[in-house]
């Protein structure tokens, strides 16, 4: 048994390695050597848990795949018992997604790897979490009519993964804040961090041509987003259902454990 959880801990250090490996790097530009001395294991260990870097590759789009559902998921409940629209859930949707982005190396690696590996055989089975969930809450404010006559759900879903890609995208660049003057300046006590400012502003650009003019203002331009700053969402338990379980046999690489 101790064995086992030695191997299940070292498998999810090697997760969390390439999640960071990837994010940095890249597909085409990460190795398993790199991976596995940014986890402080041997290539044989890692390995023994992942055979190729497209398991690896698989692997950590799951995590970003598991990581980002909850969020967004914390995020619709967040509106539940207090009125919240569609458009409330869709604002503080995005603003979750930019949060965890900002912070989280596998939903960032996974967003990576969706760009690089979509048209591949490397792409494993399963939408997009959150696309696919703002996709379905601008079909619930078509339904509520809260959007502008002759405005397309599918158009809106579509608008909106182009801004979160586009903030995503944005944050890769380090230099983005510091040649940008409208950014808020460090130490001022700003609630958001420059993306989610910058999201904030393009909701504010946006909102007036997507929402009907009879829809009360979304909760998410104003008090909302200060809530949705300072929430911190949980985290799923790590999957062990990717891939089998490891063999109790001693990992290589790795100093036996008494049971």
């Amino acid at each position: 048994m101790a064995i086992q959880q030695r191997a299940e801990r070292t498998r999810q250090e090697i997760l969390s390695a390439a999640a960071r490996v990837f994010d940095g790097l890249g597909y085409e530009r990460a190795s398993l050597a790199r991976i596995a001395g940014t986890a402080r294991v041997t290539t044989g260990a890692l390995v023994f848990h992942f055979a190729t870097k497209a398991d690896l590759a698989t692997a950590v789009r799951g995590r970003a795949r598991a990581v980002t559902r909850t969020a967004v998921e914390s995020a619709c409940l967040s509106t539940e018992g207090v009125g919240g629209t569609s458009i409330d859930k869709l604002v503080l949707t995005t603003h979750a997604l930019i949060r965890l982005f900002e912070t989280d190396h596998a939903a960032r690696a996974g967003e990576r790897l969706a760009r690089e590996l979509g048209g591949t055989g490397h792409a494993p089975s399963g939408e997009c979490p959150w696309r696919r969930e703002v996709a379905r809450l601008a079909r619930y404010a078509a339904a509520e009519q809260a959007l502008r006559p002759g405005v397309d759900a599918t158009a809106v879903a579509a608008l909106i993964g182009y801004v979160i890609t586009g903030v995503e995208l944005e944050m890769r660049s380090p230099n983005t804040a510091a040649d940008d003057e409208t950014w808020p300046p460090a130490g001022t006590g700003a609630i958001l961090g420059p993306a989610e400012e910058r999201l904030r502003r393009i909701w504010e650009l946006i909102l007036p041509g997507l929402v009907h003019p009879a829809a009360r203002r979304p909760r998410g331009t104003g008090a909302a987003v200060k809530s949705i700053a300072t929430t911190t969402f949980p985290a799923p338990a790590p999957a062990t259902t990717a891939t089998p379980a490891a063999p109790s046999a001693q990992e290589p690489g790795t100093s036996p454990v008494a049971p």
